[in-house]
């Protein structure tokens, strides 16, 4: 723990950065918007088809593989995920902020394991329930500022490596568990 460094999160990703444009004229969109994402599994994905439908207002986030989105609204809610496969022309809510993360100072599993982290839910839950909005919600801006400590890049991925085997232990669980009822 003494290889350990305390960082702003603010520091070491960058927020919001790509943004969907009209003038890119895209035939249809594969949208996802926050109430479809819950806990890194989607429900599913909404199919426009542009030349007959209009794009949501909040269909602007474009993502890329290892973007870690987290809804701005009711963080307790648990409305997050890490990009690992995407469809053609993906965009996600403006719902979401958008993180991506500097992969040389940075594992982008370990910082999203740090962000879901029920302390971590539970503290941006607080932020949000003192904003001046009808409903508990976050900024980016908050997520910016919270400072997480970081292991050096080898410690991360080893981390990562014990946290995943136990998501993918657990998925496989629940899938046994599916057939069983079925």
């Amino acid at each position: 723990m003494d290889e350990w460094k305390k960082v702003r999160l603010g520091d070491i990703v960058k927020t919001n950065q790509n943004t969907y444009s009209p003038k890119e004229n895209w035939e249809y969109v594969n949208y996802l918007d926050t109430g479809n994402l819950t806990m890194n599994r989607i429900d599913s994905i909404q199919y426009i088809d542009l030349s007959k439908e209009k794009l949501p207002s909040r269909a602007k986030r474009k993502v890329k593989y290892n973007s870690i989105v987290y809804s701005t609204v009711r963080p307790n809610q648990l409305h997050y995920g890490i990009i690992k496969e995407q469809p053609e022309n993906f965009l996600v809510s403006t719902g979401f902020v958008v993180l991506d993360v500097d992969g040389d100072v940075a594992n982008p599993d370990y910082i999203y394991y740090i962000l879901t982290q029920r302390e971590i839910t539970e503290h941006l839950q607080a932020i949000g329930e003192q904003s001046v909005s009808a409903y508990p919600s976050i900024k980016p801006s908050d997520m910016e500022e919270l400072e997480i400590y970081l292991p050096t890049l080898e410690e991360q991925k080893r981390i990562v490596s014990i946290l995943s085997a136990i998501d993918e232990k657990e998925r496989n669980n629940t899938a046994i568990n599916n057939n069983l009822v079925a």
